[in-house]
């Protein structure tokens, strides 16, 4: 059995498919790329993956974590997947983990300190108000940093800590309290990437760093 951590991507209609239905489209890519994955025992033995923190419907993502014990991995499996997957979904990295059970490296995705970072802006409009909401997140703990990004306009991006307990439905609620936004329907919000929170030397410039590197030819977050 071969213990594989990989990410994958899903962007532009492939984002309304459920956390939920996400192990049916990779398994179903994965038949289509002759992966082999390791089964369950019992009456109705089903392929061993499993997911990271739940994604909302709607929101798009660049490494979303998963783990998969296969029965055969090859350095071209990844890119073969990715090619089966449907349209909006790609696999973006991959690492094999054979550390030794019960070390650090070993370690299953729910047992690690995750942290999960965002790009956000308000929809049809830039708002002063929406850094002065963030300084109240950020004060209140909901938000661990965040930092203006240039690459969209009004937005930033920001960081959360513990994506299971604190995802994209409790930013929006209290964006949503604070009287920023109506909903939803008034925010764009973009998942870079779930992994391990990492701080420069001077602890200025956080970053979370995804939990399987880029396919060769790819992009990190």
């Amino acid at each position: 059995m071969i213990r594989v951590r990989m990410t994958f991507s899903k962007r532009g209609r492939a984002c309304f498919i459920p956390h939920i239905a996400v192990p049916s489209v990779l398994t179903r890519g994965a038949a289509r790329a002759s992966v082999q994955f390791v089964l369950t025992e019992g009456f109705s033995p089903r392929p061993k993956i499993s997911l990271g923190p739940e994604l909302s419907a709607g929101v798009p993502a660049l490494a979303e974590p998963f783990e998969a014990r296969l029965a055969f991995y090859d350095e071209g499996l990844p890119a073969r997947w990715s090619a089966r997957l449907p349209e909006g979904f790609a696999i973006t990295g991959a690492t094999v983990i054979d550390a030794a059970p019960g070390t650090e490296g070993a370690r299953a995705m729910g047992r690690l300190n995750l942290a999960a970072s965002y790009l956000l802006a308000l929809r049809g409009r830039e708002d002063p108000d929406l850094e002065g909401a963030l300084e109240n997140l950020a004060a209140g703990g909901l938000v661990h940093s965040f930092q203006r990004y240039e690459g969209l306009p009004g937005g930033f991006r920001l960081i959360m800590q513990d994506p299971a307990k604190r995802g994209p439905g409790a930013l929006v609620k209290a964006l949503s309290g604070s009287g920023l936004i109506p909903g939803w329907s008034g925010v764009f919000i973009l998942r870079e990437a779930v992994g391990l929170l990492s701080l420069s030397p001077d602890g200025k410039d956080p970053r979370v760093e995804p939990l399987a590197p880029p396919l060769p030819g790819g992009t990190a977050p």
